[in-house]
């Protein structure tokens, strides 16, 4: 399966050096789009010009537990090679699921993407 057939899911933008990754669906719940995505985020996070993610949640309102998944691994790639990980803009419902999964004691959700990115660059 080519990546580039899910591109239409996601936006990548590099700034300075932090990588903001924005979700352009309400729900991710397809198989396929989420192995690709997965992928995706796995690729990007190989790039050692760009160790600091924020994924940018605004408009999601849902996604499956394999995404959850492929958020920890995301993480833990990024710790391991010195990098971080934050998310911003997330829905109340989504953020009780974060909750639940304990999301928010291993990545900080932040409001907004600008506070997302200033965290990361202050340390």
């Amino acid at each position: 399966m080519a990546l580039e057939t899910y591109d239409h899911l996601l936006e990548v933008e590099h700034i300075e050096h932090a990588t903001v990754i924005r979700f352009k669906h309400r729900t991710i719940l397809d198989s396929m789009a989420i192995e690709a995505i997965g992928e995706r985020l796995l690729c990007l996070a190989g790039d050692r010009e760009h160790r600091n993610f924020v994924l940018n949640f605004a408009g999601v309102e849902s996604l499956t537990s394999a995404m959850l998944g492929k958020f920890v691994a995301l993480h833990r790639l990024l710790n391991e090679s010195g990098g971080r990980l934050a998310f911003c803009c997330v829905d109340p419902f989504l953020m009780e699921v974060f909750k639940i999964v304990q999301i928010p004691e291993r990545i900080p959700i932040h409001a907004d993407e600008a506070g997302a990115l200033q965290a990361l660059s202050a340390s």
